[in-house]
């Protein structure tokens, strides 16, 4: 289900610039594709942060980091449908 809403997705931005020519949409395409490095670029830095200091958290941040992403997996379950 997650694989076929990425393809509908990308069928979209297909369309939606595939007409689209000239400086100004290569500036644009450029734009989201640098946004989109730094993003990815960004998560996994968060990601390899939080794996390293998840030995060293204490009994009580466990608890709330658990509770954080069990709320956050249910508003994406919510959200993504």
């Amino acid at each position: 289900m997650g694989v076929e809403a990425l393809v509908k997705a990308g069928e979209a931005l297909a369309r939606v610039f595939g007409g689209a020519s000239g400086i100004g949409s290569a500036m644009v395409l450029t734009g989201l594709a640098i946004l989109l490095v730094v993003g990815i670029g960004f998560g996994l830095y968060t990601l390899i942060k939080l794996v390293k200091y998840l030995p060293r958290m204490t009994p009580w941040q466990f608890i709330k980091f658990v509770v954080f992403t069990a709320i956050a997996l249910i508003v994406i379950g919510v959200v993504l449908p």
